[in-house]
């Protein structure tokens, strides 16, 4: 025996089913409040911070003119390289976002031409992602003529993501000797464009 719904029974049950889904949707943020409150998580569905890290500093959840980020400069020059260089400055201070023009000195204390590759490192590792390199002599070889110096300058700036938990980090350069006619294994113009 086949049993018919009529019409206006399933008009009532897709409207009780229409109305019942629009309830739930009201309801849905009143709800997941509720939830998050409950278990612990702010509202925004993140898990609230008991210790650890600090939460992530940026432009747009505080004032980033407000920190103060010691930057260190430090370098050494390769075995038998007869280069004396060093920044204009040992340390500043900055902010994330502020850009900064720094120039470092430096002199072939030799008779002949000196050709050399700057490499520079970051310490400590989390802060090297938001550190932004603009301008720096280390994007290309260097040359310098026999008792020559020359001041190259070197612009950056930390990035509004810079690690909160991160307040002094350093900048350190080691020159490496360069026969110039050997090319690099990587073109410098594609190793620095990545």
């Amino acid at each position: 025996m086949k049993v018919r719904i009529s019409n206006k029974v399933f008009a009532l049950g897709l409207a009780g089913v229409v109305l019942l889904m629009f309830s739930f949707a009201y309801a849905n943020v009143p709800l997941f409040k509720m939830f998050c409150e409950r278990f612990g998580l702010d509202g925004s569905g993140k898990a609230k911070i008991t210790g650890g890290a600090p939460p992530v500093v940026s432009s747009a959840t505080s004032n980033i003119k407000g920190r103060d980020v010691r930057v260190k400069f430090m370098g050494v020059a390769g075995t038998g390289l007869p280069v004396r260089f060093g920044p204009s400055e040992p340390a500043i201070s900055t902010y994330p976002g502020k850009p900064v023009k720094l120039d470092y000195t430096f002199e072939n204390t030799s008779g002949d031409s000196v050709y050399f590759r700057a490499v520079h490192s970051i310490r400590p590792v989390q802060a090297a992602k938001e550190f932004q390199l603009m301008q720096c002599f280390c994007f290309e070889d260097q040359t310098l003529a026999p008792h020559e110096t020359r001041v190259l300058p070197v612009y950056f700036a930390l990035s509004p993501r810079f690690p909160a938990g991160v307040d002094e980090l350093i900048l350190n350069y080691t020159l490496f000797p360069r026969d110039p006619t050997q090319a690099l294994p990587v073109p410098a113009t594609e190793a620095n464009s990545n």
